[in-house]
Order: structure tokens, then C-alpha cells, then sequence
């Protein structure tokens, strides 16, 4: 089991009725279960061939009594005695749309993580944009990349900052964060080097990341 799945299951709250949304082996449910962690769980994908995987892996691990595996598109068919959703592993824009299809739904779960393999900043944004509060934050190092899991609920939040979005709302603070904080300045730096007229968007941007690994660097 990769580090990923290990530190997402590390974030969800004790005792709640879970669906993994875009389940695809159902590593992380079949985690939760065998853990103590959740009580109860439901393996949800699109993909009846992934789904045919996560059946056998629930099977092997003896948890048909458990897990339910699920047929569904985002949250078309989750049951509604879950409390908590996990969706993981996927690009924004596609998380952004399973979530405003279910947009309904969502205040009556108690934790929302979200894993998403692209485009974070876009993501904090549209949290932002809907005054969700984001709990928690984690950054993962699984085979040399880097991810970053989001723990929110649909509770009224004040609009988060430029910084936030774009550096992290509740990321602590550690070397491992200015280790990460680095690299985006890096990348920024070398960006604005190969360009030949200023761009003002890429300049903020270094600043606040800058600031930001000031700030871990302490």
C-alpha cells in the first residue's frame, strides 16, 4: 500500500460511515476497516473493471460484511448513512465537478477529503469561493511526488487569503514544508528567468511563496 492511501486513511475521523469515492482498488476503505478506524464502508467507482479489482480485494481481505462495493458516478448511488467522503487521486477539474453534482449532499456529511493530483490552488479556491471551512491539511511525499489532502466541511467560513490558496490554508509549517516551499520558488524563479518581459501574476506569486518558506524556515 502506497504512502498516499496510508496518510489520507491517517485523516479520517474516527467511527464514521466512509465512501471512497473513485474507490478504484478499494486500498483505502479495506485500510480503514482493518484498522478500526471507520466501522462501516462503501467502495464506490465508475469503472466496472476497477470495481471487479475492489470486490476481489475486499473478498481477499474477508470484509464483504463491511464494504459495500458500488457502481456509481461521483455520488449518484452512495447511501445516505455516510458520514464521511474521501475522493482521491484524481485532477481537479474532475473532483470540482463529482463535488458541484452533489453539491446538495455535501452539508449533511461530517468530513469531505480531497486528494487531487493537479491544480491545489484551483481547488482551495473554489473552496474558498463557497465559504467552506477547511479543517486540515496534509502534505504527502509518496515516491518522490508530492500531494496534498484537504479535510473541509461545508460550515460558513470567511474567504481564505491569496497566500492561503495558492501556499496552503492549514499546512504545518516543518521541513518538509519549506522543503516543498523551496522547490515552488525554485520553479518560479527558473519560470521567470526564460521570460522575456515581466510577468506581474508570476512575480506575486514567487513573493508569497517566499514568504511563505520564511515563515517555515523559523
Amino acid at each position: 500500500m502506497n504512502q498516499r492511501i496510508i496518510e489520507i486513511a491517517g485523516m479520517v475521523k474516527q467511527g464514521m460511515v466512509m465512501a471512497d469515492i473513485g474507490t478504484d482498488h478499494a486500498q483505502l476503505p479495506v485500510r480503514l476497516i482493518s484498522e478500526g478506524i471507520v466501522p462501516k464502508a462503501y467502495a464506490c467507482d465508475i469503472g466496472e473493471g476497477p470495481l471487479r479489482m475492489a470486490a476481489e480485494n475486499v473478498r481477499n481481505a474477508g470484509l464483504q460484511d463491511r464494504i459495500g462495493v458500488i457502481l456509481s458516478d461521483g455520488f449518484e448511488h452512495v447511501p445516505d448513512d455516510v458520514q464521511c467522503a474521501v475522493i482521491a487521486g484524481m485532477g481537479c477539474q474532475t473532483a470540482i465537478g463529482i463535488l458541484e453534482r452533489a453539491e446538495k449532499r455535501l452539508p449533511e456529511l461530517e468530513q469531505i477529503i480531497v486528494q487531487v493530483n493537479t491544480d491545489v490552488p484551483v481547488f482551495r479556491a473554489w473552496l474558498s469561493g463557497r465559504r467552506y471551512m477547511v479543517e486540515a491539511e496534509k502534505l504527502i511525499r509518496d515516491h518522490g511526488h508530492d500531494y496534498i489532502a484537504l479535510s473541509f466541511t461545508c460550515a460558513d467560513h470567511e474567504p481564505y487569503s491569496e497566500q492561503e490558496i495558492l501556499c496552503g490554508i492549514r499546512l504545518a509549517h516543518d521541513e518538509a514544508y519549506a522543503r516543498f516551499a523551496g522547490k515552488q520558488i525554485s520553479t518560479l524563479e527558473f519560470i521567470l528567468s526564460r521570460r522575456k518581459e515581466r510577468d506581474a501574476e508570476l512575480e506575486r506569486q514567487l513573493e508569497l511563496w517566499k514568504d511563505s518558506y520564511r515563515k517555515a524556515a523559523q
